[in-house]
């Protein structure tokens, strides 16, 4: 197994943070608890990111309909688009 590339880094932290870690972790242990935190924090960040992108996106549509005719709308800016560009 390949052991994943690491960085030294100098980070500054709030002192009683860094006492209650230090208490929490295994003498050698703060740098493996630092980076499973702060993975666990980007996934969260990047899934809220996701929801918002998400919510934000085009309402859904009502019926078929309306989804066909934006399918078909979009499609035809593509051939347009190709057309230009004589792909």
């Amino acid at each position: 197994m390949n052991t994943p590339l690491t960085i030294r880094t100098n980070v500054t932290l709030p002192a009683d943070l860094v006492i209650r870690l230090k208490r929490m972790t295994p003498s050698r242990g703060l740098s493996k608890f630092l980076a499973e935190a702060a993975r666990e924090k980007l996934v969260s960040l990047e899934r809220d990111k996701a929801l918002e992108e998400l919510m934000n996106a085009p309402a859904s549509f009502e019926n078929i309909k309306d989804s066909v005719s934006y399918i078909n709308k979009e499609r035809s800016f593509d051939e347009r688009r190709e057309k230009r560009l004589g792909l």
